[in-house]
C-alpha cells in the first residue's frame, strides 16, 4: 500500500528540521492520558494528533486554512496515529486571544510552545486538574509559575529528539541566577523568560481553578 506523502508545510518546518517532537507528545500521552488537547499558536505542527485523539489547533497564520482543508493532512494523521479511534482534528485560523467557539473547561491538556502567554489567555479552556505544557521562550512558563491557579508538576528535558519528564527536585527550578524573585512586569513587557540557574525544554503545570496556597504554587510569587 502506498504511503501518504508528508504535507509540504509540515515537512518543511518540522520533518526536515528534525523537529517533529514525536517523543514529547508520546510521553505526555503515556503519563497523563489526555483525550482532548488544545494547541494555540500551533501553526501546522500536527504531531500531537499522532498521540492524542481529539486535537484543536489555533493559529493566526493564513496558511493554515489551506493546510487543514487538504484531505492529505487528515490521511497523514490517520497513517501516523498510535490509537485505534478515529483522529478528530479541529482548527481555527484566528488569534487565540479572540472569542472562539470553543467550550470552556473541556480540554485535558493545553500546549504553550513559542507563542506568547497562552497560560493566561487560554486557561479557561482547561478542565480542572488539566495539564499545561509550556516552555519559557516568551516567558509563559515564568508567568504560569507565578499563577496561583497552576501547580508546578514537572520538567521536560530534551536531548535531540529524546524527551524525558522529571518530577523530582522541582524546588531547584525557577530560581534566578541573581537570586532575585521573578519580575512579572518585566517578563510581560519583554515577552522573554527570566535567566534561571536550572532549565528545562518545557514545564508541566496542573490547573486548579480554586487558588491554592503559596506553599503549593510557585515560591517566587510577587505582586
Amino acid at each position: 500500500m502506498k504511503r501518504v506523502s508528508i504535507p509540504p508545510l509540515y515537512q518543511h518546518y518540522f520533518t526536515d528540521k528534525s523537529d517533529e517532537r514525536r517523543m514529547l507528545f508520546s510521553i505526555i500521552e503515556e503519563r497523563y492520558h489526555p483525550r482532548k488537547g488544545l494547541y494555540p499558536g500551533s501553526f501546522v505542527h500536527i504531531t500531537p494528533s499522532f498521540f492524542i485523539q481529539d486535537m484543536t489547533y489555533i493559529d493566526a497564520d493564513r496558511r493554515i486554512s489551506k493546510f487543514f482543508t487538504d484531505q492529505n493532512v487528515q490521511k497523514y494523521i490517520d497513517e501516523n496515529k498510535t490509537y485505534r479511534e478515529n483522529a478528530l482534528v479541529h482548527w481555527f485560523q484566528a488569534d487565540y486571544e479572540s472569542e472562539l467557539p470553543i467550550e470552556e473547561e473541556s480540554f485535558d491538556v493545553l500546549f504553550s510552545l513559542y507563542a506568547g502567554f497562552i497560560s493566561q489567555s487560554c486557561k479557561k479552556y482547561l478542565k480542572e486538574n488539566g495539564i499545561l505544557v509550556c516552555n519559557n521562550s516568551h516567558g509563559d512558563a515564568s508567568i504560569a509559575y507565578l499563577d496561583y491557579e497552576y501547580i508546578f508538576a514537572g520538567v521536560i528535558k530534551r536531548q535531540g529528539e529524546k524527551f524525558t519528564i522529571i518530577d523530582s527536585k522541582l524546588d531547584e527550578y525557577f530560581i534566578k541566577k541573581d537570586g532575585r524573585p521573578i519580575d512579572k512586569k518585566k517578563v510581560l513587557n519583554r515577552m522573554k523568560g527570566e535567566n534561571f540557574s536550572r532549565k528545562g525544554y518545557a514545564y508541566i503545570f496542573r490547573y486548579c481553578s480554586k487558588p491554592v496556597s503559596s506553599s503549593l504554587a510557585g515560591s517566587n510569587q510577587v505582586n
